[in-house]
């Protein structure tokens, strides 16, 4: 099932809510499954993982399988974690804190730890030299904590991996994922837009006029009127609470974000958002392939699978209908 989710998308965030929230498991299966279709794939991942216990809690894992052919791209004391015959394609400068960045080619099956670079233009190149030894899927391993993995200029899809760990309450779990994934899911604003002259931008039939702070965008605005608020950078709940605080001059006017990843604000300040506005938008849209939900917890909460699945698949078609919602302890 996760094989047919994945269509035409060349480049995939595997993106966990926590950690232990089933990433690795949904990972595997992705990797198995495209393997299993004569795909070349490609590998690497923000932060580290694939280690056979987390560091943090101190329980098992499950670790990253590869078949023969996969090229890898990790930090160098990585390298020797794994236990793949491997040939070493490229050592590139990208620094990490364990040692500089190396692509390699599986030469047999086996399992791999991977740990890439930290920021995301140092991923878009390793995505790029991957594309150029030939990979046909790559695969991005992530966290919440990192959404800016999520960037359309990084992967062209999304899986969104949601479980136990995250917190003992069920619900809380199941909304907040559903939260994210409706971010992931924004709508494109219909109007293209330029956003390099300034900080904000407010959209009427006079064009677009840039402030640097919002008190400077709202003076504007009391004259002038806006259709939409653009924001170019984060949407942090500071700003949330500057905007909606002058929710009456806003309204009807809609909020527009760069892209998914630029959406650093709670659900609580979200919704403050959308009283006013007429619609959420962004410039460039993320696809949100699945959701997958893990009912076991590394802290020894588990849920009840067929209660969360269900639970989780509710709240997220509540505001994306479309997309599947995977029990990856069935994958």
């Amino acid at each position: 099932m996760l094989y047919g989710i994945l269509g035409n998308t060349r480049t995939v965030s595997v993106i966990g809510m926590c950690k232990n929230a089933g990433k690795t498991t949904a990972l595997n299966a992705l990797i198995s499954a495209c393997s299993a279709n004569g795909e070349t794939l490609g590998l690497t991942s923000i932060g580290r993982d694939g280690e056979r216990s987390d560091l943090v809690t101190n329980t098992k894992k499950p670790e990253i399988f590869v078949p023969s052919g996969t090229v890898i791209a990790t930090a160098q004391m990585l390298l020797a974690e794994g236990d793949i015959s491997r040939e070493i394609l490229e050592s590139t400068s990208l620094s990490t804190p364990m040692g500089n960045i190396v692509i390699v080619r599986a030469r047999a099956a086996g399992y791999v730890q991977i740990g890439g670079p930290s920021m995301t233009e140092e991923l878009k190149l390793i995505r790029d030299e991957l594309i150029g030894f030939g990979c046909t899927r790559i695969f991005i391993d992530g966290a919440i904590s990192r959404k800016s993995l999520g960037t359309p200029q990084l992967a062209d899809g999304v899986v969104l991996c949601s479980g136990a760990s995250y917190n003992p309450d069920m619900r809380t779990t199941a909304e907040d994922t559903a939260y994210i994934a409706s971010l992931f899911s924004l709508p494109v604003y219909k109007t293209e837009l330029d956003l390099s002259a300034g900080k904000f931008a407010a959209v009427g039939d006079y064009g677009a006029y840039f402030a640097d702070t919002v008190s400077e965008l709202l003076t504007h605005i009391k004259a002038n009127g806006a259709s939409a608020v653009a924001i170019n950078g984060a949407v942090t709940d500071k700003i949330a609470a500057e905007l909606s605080a002058a929710g009456k001059l806003l309204s009807g006017a809609a909020l527009v974000a760069l892209d998914a990843s630029r959406m650093l604000l709670g659900k609580a300040s979200y919704d403050k958002l959308r009283r006013f506005a007429s619609g959420v938008y962004v410039l460039k849209g993320a696809r949100l392939l699945a959701v997958t939900v893990n009912p076991f917890s590394a802290y020894g909460n588990h849920y009840d699978k067929t209660a969360f699945a269900e639970l989780t698949a509710a709240a997220v078609h509540g505001v994306v209908p479309c997309v599947p919602v995977i029990d990856v302890s069935e994958v």
